[in-house]
C-alpha cells in the first residue's frame, strides 16, 4: 500500500522531492497535486480521509511552513484513528515539533529517508483472502507500534 505524503502546500517542493526518492525506489506513495480528482470535487474532506485510508504508511513533512496548517493535523488524526505507520521528515533543524509528533519516528535527512524505504519494504502489506474477495491485509511487521519502534532504532531516536 502506499505512503501518504502529508504537507503544506508551501513545502510542495519538498514533498515532491520525497515523492520522487519514493518513486525511484518503488516505492508506491500518493501526493494530493498529483491527484486530478482532488482538484475538482467538492467534498475535499472526504476525499483526504478516503486516501489516508488507502495508504498503509503517512509522511509527515515538517518545516516552519507547517505551523498554522489545518490539513496536516487532521491528515495525522485520521491515519492515527486507522493505525498507520506515521513518520515525520524534520526539514529544518530548527523547528521545534508539537508534542503528539514526538510519539513517531523523526526524520532529518537523506540517509534517515533511505532507512525508512528499507524498512516499508519489509512492512509488505499481504492481502487476506476470504471466500472469493480480499477483505483485508496482514502486514509482514506485526503492527504500527513495531514498525516504529523498529524505525526509531534504525535512526538512533529514543
Amino acid at each position: 500500500m502506499p505512503v501518504f505524503i502529508s504537507h503544506r502546500k508551501a513545502d510542495t517542493l519538498i514533498a515532491l522531492t520525497i515523492s520522487l526518492s519514493f518513486a525511484l525506489e518503488g516505492v508506491k506513495n500518493y501526493i494530493d497535486e498529483l491527484d486530478e480528482e482532488i482538484q475538482r470535487t467538492d467534498d475535499i474532506t472526504s476525499l483526504i480521509m478516503k486516501r489516508v485510508n488507502e495508504c498503509s504508511h503517512m509522511m509527515v513533512i515538517v518545516s516552519g511552513n507547517t505551523q498554522g496548517s489545518w490539513w496536516v493535523p487532521f491528515e495525522i488524526g485520521v491515519a492515527s484513528r486507522a493505525d498507520r505507520r506515521i513518520t515525520t521528515y524534520k526539514s529544518e533543524d530548527k523547528i521545534t515539533l508539537p508534542e503528539f509528533l514526538k510519539k513517531w519516528p523523526i526524520l532529518k535527512n537523506n540517509i534517515d529517508l533511505k532507512k525508512f524505504i528499507k524498512l516499508y519494504k519489509q512492512d509488505i502489506a499481504v492481502p487476506i483472502m476470504e471466500g472469493r474477495t480480499f477483505t483485508k491485509a496482514a502486514y509482514s511487521i506485526s503492527e504500527a507500534g513495531v514498525f516504529h519502534s523498529e524505525l526509531k532504532r534504525l535512526i538512533g531516536q529514543r
